[in-house]
């Protein structure tokens, strides 16, 4: 398994990655959200976000990508955002994919010298179930 930062040219098969990661999440709470989205927009923004943001995508491969997740550091704030979440191909889950990209994400930030990170996401998918909060993840509630 090697874990890297994406180059330009990749960008449509690390989207490609995190459409099909996403449509495929346990409890499906994207399902609306990807009915607006196809993996080519998904990696406009991906563009787009390097651009104006100075995002990094960090992929895992294997034989190919399988993992995704998209990193903005905020250096004023001293915080690393997880844009994308982190996303794994369906057929690779359950190999510590996850886990790998989010411990290599938080070196990064680390080596950034950024002190937070945090990750907008749904409560009750796998992710903030067990994947944040290995590392230290919390929830915090925010109104609607």
């Amino acid at each position: 398994m090697r874990v890297r930062f994406v180059s330009e040219d990749e960008i449509g098969s690390a989207a490609e990655v995190w459409y099909d990661g996403l449509r495929e999440e346990e409890g499906s709470p994207w399902e609306n959200y990807l009915k607006k989205w196809t993996p080519s927009s998904a990696a406009r923004w991906f563009l787009d976000s390097k651009k104006r943001l100075g995002a990094k995508i960090l992929v895992a491969e294997k034989e190919k990508i399988v993992g995704i997740n998209g990193i903005i550091s905020e250096r004023n704030s001293g915080k690393g955002r997880l844009f994308t979440g982190i996303a794994v191909s369906p057929s690779y889950r359950r190999q510590g994919i996850g886990s790998l990209l989010l411990h290599r994400t938080l070196l990064e930030l680390k080596r950034e010298g950024l002190r937070w990170a945090e990750v907008e996401t749904i409560q009750g998918i796998p992710a903030a179930k067990y994947l944040y909060p290995k590392y230290g993840g919390e929830s915090i509630q925010v109104p609607a």
